[in-house]
């Protein structure tokens, strides 16, 4: 789970439309929030992730649905707030399901930030408060079929891939002359390790903590600083996946 950027409410979405459309729910029980004016919007301020688990959504079996983060069946004055609603995938909102969210509440990580409640270990995420806690219950985000296993494989493939890329700079740095095709090679590879762990890419959050907490990357930037390849796009890459990762412990 990473913190969310949120975005302006659809001009479509007027105060009027609103009232509007609130009415009709409590008339009917249509389900008036299934529009594409709300839902892509919203698609787009996750990266078109699940806001919980950041599985991508549209996916087989991981298909969008919109996330009233206060249940609309306890809460029907907010259908269609824009701040109530979130995209989600069927496993974390059947998870969810009507949990009071203002009598218990949990991470909305379009207003809180997941780094100040959770910390990531062993491809599960555990609590550094009572919130980070209870999300964690409440979502089911620690449940090993439908989240840490998928974490570990995707882990398990950012480490090699890591150790592949310290083995070709090794090489790199020892043979001379370094040709231009090779150094091209190797900065090319390790930029597109490095696009994985920013959050506009499936299980970010995963990407960027592995990836920054491994010695194989810190051998490996420290390679390219001693050989003047470490660029500022480098940096600016790594920036992006620091404010995706979660610390490794609790502090």
């Amino acid at each position: 789970m990473i913190k969310l950027r949120s975005v302006p409410a659809p001009a479509e979405l007027t105060e009027e439309r609103v009232k509007a459309l609130t009415d009709e729910y409590k008339a009917t029980d249509k389900a008036v929030w299934q529009k594409d004016f709300i839902g892509d919007p919203l698609l787009h301020m996750t990266h078109g992730k699940c806001c919980f688990s950041e599985c991508k959504l549209n996916e087989e079996g991981k298909y969008d649905e919109v996330e009233h983060f206060h249940p609309k069946s306890l809460y029907p004055d907010e259908v269609v707030n824009w701040d109530n609603l979130l995209p989600i995938n069927k496993a974390c909102n059947i998870a969810k399901g009507d949990h009071d969210t203002k009598a218990e509440p949990i991470i909305n990580p379009r207003f809180d930030d997941p780094k100040e409640h959770l910390y990531f270990k062993a491809y599960r995420f555990y609590a550094k408060t009572n919130l980070g806690k209870r999300t964690i219950d409440v979502v089911g985000l620690n449940d090993w079929t439908m989240w840490v296993t998928p974490r570990f494989e995707i882990g398990k493939y950012v480490i090699e891939l890591l150790e592949a890329i310290l083995d070709q700079a090794h090489n790199f740095f020892s043979v001379v002359p370094r040709t231009i095709i090779r150094r091209n090679r190797l900065i090319s590879r390790l930029r597109g390790l490095m696009i994985e762990g920013t959050e506009e890419y499936e299980y970010s959050a995963t990407v960027a903590t592995v990836l920054l907490n491994e010695e194989c990357y810190q051998e490996i930037k420290s390679l390219f600083q001693a050989n003047g390849l470490w660029s500022d796009e480098f940096q600016n890459l790594e920036d992006q996946i620091s404010f995706c990762a979660l610390d490794i412990t609790n502090k």
